[in-house]
């Protein structure tokens, strides 16, 4: 590929990507009185207003430009930073560790890339989403290989991958409407979904999260809900619908599921958080006495050890809240 040529076209494909699952901009405010849940927010990291130099470390701390998803694995917090094409790296002091990739289609590189998991076999999984293709890494940025992400016999671009510990194999979400099963080795499994509005249909499928029993959730970006399937492909369980009070999501993108099943879901365009029992009702909303937090543009989330992370894609930073335990 030509990067020349790429690159002149490259913020404005990056904005129609954001806006088609992400909606980069916040829209209405929750009222107030309404069910809330307090998180004592208790780091932040990014938002520097230049990189910075540390002497000692002979290191720069990054600066962060709209970054789209984040992972933990051990002691590590891995943040992709899409529009810097890489993937920035902190402990959970949120002090900067490294970063990798860097812009181009070279193995090891970035063009766009949107969605990470950070696994339990050591590997980060990285959805390279302008390079049509899934990367991965051990946990200290070494790249170890690629494959190329075909949706029926076409090229297609993934938004999310998961490593699914239940079978072992990798689910990528596609911006052709489809979920992807793929063996470790790259090898396609099976094909899921369609366009369309119905229970198994899907409008822009993003980010996914595990269940303790295996079962697959799916935010479904442009349907307003979460849909979660079982592994053989069936529905279990819809969550959320289109609407912008509380119970209701407008555009959801991250999700994350608590120890007790609770599921977490960011809705980019409100600016909250919602949280939901394991049978999909409706629980809270992230906040106090009755009043949501205001988040600004959240899109990827994840909780670890009772830690919820959240992007906040438009202010350029990763908000960390401690959650009742």
């Amino acid at each position: 590929m030509q990067h020349s040529q790429r690159t002149k076209n490259n913020f404005a494909y990056f904005l129609l990507t954001l806006c088609l699952f992400f909606s980069i901009t916040t829209g209405a405010v929750y009222a107030n009185n309404i069910k809330t849940q307090s998180a004592k927010q208790i780091l932040q990291l990014g938002q520097p207003t230049e990189e910075i130099n540390d002497a000692e470390q002979n290191v720069k701390t990054p600066v962060l430009q709209l970054p789209s998803d984040v992972a933990v694995y051990k002691n590590r917090i891995y943040v992709v930073d899409g529009s810097n094409h890489r993937i920035v790296v902190y402990d959970l002091q949120g002090k900067f560790l490294f970063s990798f990739g860097s812009q181009g289609d070279q193995p090891g590189q970035f063009y766009y890339p949107v969605g990470i998991d950070a696994a339990k076999d050591n590997r980060i999984y990285v959805a390279d989403s302008g390079n049509h293709r899934i990367q991965i890494f051990s946990d200290q940025g070494v790249y170890l290989s690629a494959f190329t992400v075909k949706d029926k016999g076409k090229r297609g671009r993934p938004i999310d991958i998961m490593l699914h510990n239940k079978t072992g194999n990798l689910i990528v979400s596609s911006s052709n409407h489809h979920l992807l099963t793929y063996s470790r080795q790259g090898k396609l499994l099976k094909t899921w979904g369609k366009n369309g509005t119905s229970r198994g249909e899907f409008r822009y499928p993003a980010t996914l999260s595990e269940l303790a029993d295996g079962r697959i959730a799916v935010v479904d970006v442009l349907n307003s809900r979460v849909q979660v399937f079982n592994t053989d492909g069936t529905i279990s369980l819809m969550v959320g619908h289109w609407g912008v009070l509380p119970g209701q999501l407008f555009r959801p993108k991250g999700i994350a599921i608590d120890a007790k099943g609770n599921f977490y879901i960011s809705d980019s365009y409100m600016g909250v958080i919602q949280k939901y029992a394991d049978d999909g009702i409706f629980s809270a909303v992230l906040g106090e006495n009755g009043k949501p937090y205001s988040i600004d543009t959240p899109v990827g989330i994840t909780i670890n050890n009772n830690r919820l992370y959240v992007v906040e894609m438009k202010s350029n930073k990763v908000s960390v809240y401690q959650l009742a335990d």
